[in-house]
């Protein structure tokens, strides 16, 4: 996993480093987003200790209760604020030891790109990566793309599953939803 790890920071990296600034708000916004992704759900996959150590050094802070529940739709849980200049940004662990970031707005297509790099990037010999889900769901505010792979060894009955959900709608109270978990093959999980 520590390979996936370096690998995903590498190519996101230079991902960064080619865009000299961001063509819009929207796109810093999912610049910030993919970061989160990459700074706390990649190396802390399927680990909670793991990921409340980096909310801790990266100063995440615990949302308001009420708003939390909210969130977790009464499942165990915890939800982080991460504040940024360019938007509202929440990180989410659940008892699944799923990592989520959520932004409440940022760039679809942008979002979806980067995440692409990441995943598919992350293939060399012996990983198999899978397309479980892509296509458009209907979801409250508008119509979303969902896009999830399924990476893992060969010969490995788990692995790592992880979406995103994207949507240009601005009705849609979050417009970009990063997931990250440890799964067994076959079990496509929902965002």
């Amino acid at each position: 996993m520590k390979s996936f790890i370096f690998a995903t920071t590498l190519i996101f990296s230079a991902c960064v480093a080619a865009q000299e600034a961001p063509s819009s708000v929207a796109v810093a916004q999912s610049n910030v987003a993919t970061q989160l992704f990459m700074d706390l759900c990649i190396p802390s996959v399927g680990n909670r200790e793991a990921l409340n150590a980096l909310a801790a050094k990266y100063d995440l802070r615990d949302v308001d209760p009420s708003f939390s529940e909210k969130v977790l739709r009464g499942k165990t849980g915890k939800v982080w604020s991460a504040p940024s200049h360019s938007g509202n940004f929440i990180v989410i662990w659940q008892a699944d030891n799923s990592c989520s970031v959520w932004a409440r707005r940022a760039d679809a297509a942008s979002s979806i790109e980067h995440f692409k790099r990441i995943v598919t990037g992350a293939q060399r010999p012996g990983l198999q990566l899978r397309v479980v889900a892509d296509r458009d769901i209907e979801g409250q505010g508008g119509t979303y793309h969902y896009l999830a792979y399924i990476l893992s060894k060969v010969g490995e009955d788990a692995g790592t599953f992880a979406s995103i959900g994207a949507t240009s709608s601005n009705a849609a109270e979050v417009q970009v939803r990063l997931r990250m978990e440890r799964a067994k093959m076959g079990r496509p999980a929902q965002n």
